[in-house]
């Protein structure tokens, strides 16, 4: 269920972005992945630097969101500043609506799944409720939002480098115990046992005791 609300987040943003145009799609959508890039790089460096932001149970998922959040307000100001905000470009119609529908469907499909990381790393994917939608397992959204990150990481990291997203999220992840505490065992029935079946490891002519002495009174 979780893979069809993504669907969802980008059918409705795509309609958002037709509205906007190419090139005011195309300014969020870049300012939508060097977000969550910065975000998911930078929380493990983050909790290493300040310790109490990853201490407690929603400390990473508060960290990613706040970082998120910050560097997306940051970029959209630049962007908004130096090019959507002091002239506009125009575009051919078809891009304009079909080329602006399909980076607004795959960026709203990068914001759903990056709540679904969000939730992943928090206590709330140990929730009932959750496990039946799927925020148990969202490979999908954590495989999407590695691979949006892995082609950042080829273009700003440098060639010695070999962390990778799937490394780093792992590694958010990992604070968060995925596994249910496991039910107590059923108690085995217990099975009434007959004394003379003990095991006691005396032989029987010790445990019954000498054989009663023979009355020869009378031959």
């Amino acid at each position: 269920m979780v893979f069809w609300i993504g669907i969802l987040t980008g059918a409705i943003l795509a309609g958002f972005a037709v509205k906007k145009g190419f090139y005011e799609t195309w300014a969020m959508s870049f300012n939508l992945v060097i977000s969550i890039y910065l975000a998911v790089f930078l929380t493990p460096v983050i909790t290493d630097i300040v310790p109490a932001a990853g201490n407690t149970p929603y400390g990473n998922t508060l960290t990613m969101l706040a970082t998120a959040i910050a560097a997306f307000l940051i970029l959209y100001g630049i962007s908004y500043t130096f090019l959507t905000g002091q002239f506009s470009v125009s575009f051919p119609k078809i891009l304009d609506t079909v080329g602006a529908g399909f980076l607004g469907f795959w960026a709203g499909f990068l914001i759903w799944s990056f709540v679904s990381l969000l939730i992943c790393a928090s206590p709330l994917s140990q929730n009932a409720f959750a496990e039946r939608i799927g925020f148990d397992n969202p490979q999908t959204s954590i495989s999407y939002i590695s691979w949006w990150g892995n082609l950042v990481n080829t273009i700003v990291s440098s060639q010695d480098s070999d962390v990778t997203s799937e490394q780093v999220i792992a590694e958010l992840l990992k604070s968060v115990e995925r596994k249910k505490p496991g039910r107590p065992k059923p108690a085995e029935p217990t099975v009434a046992v007959e004394p003379d079946e003990v095991e006691t490891g005396i032989p029987e002519e010790e445990l019954l005791g000498p054989p009663p002495e023979a009355d020869v009174e009378g031959f």
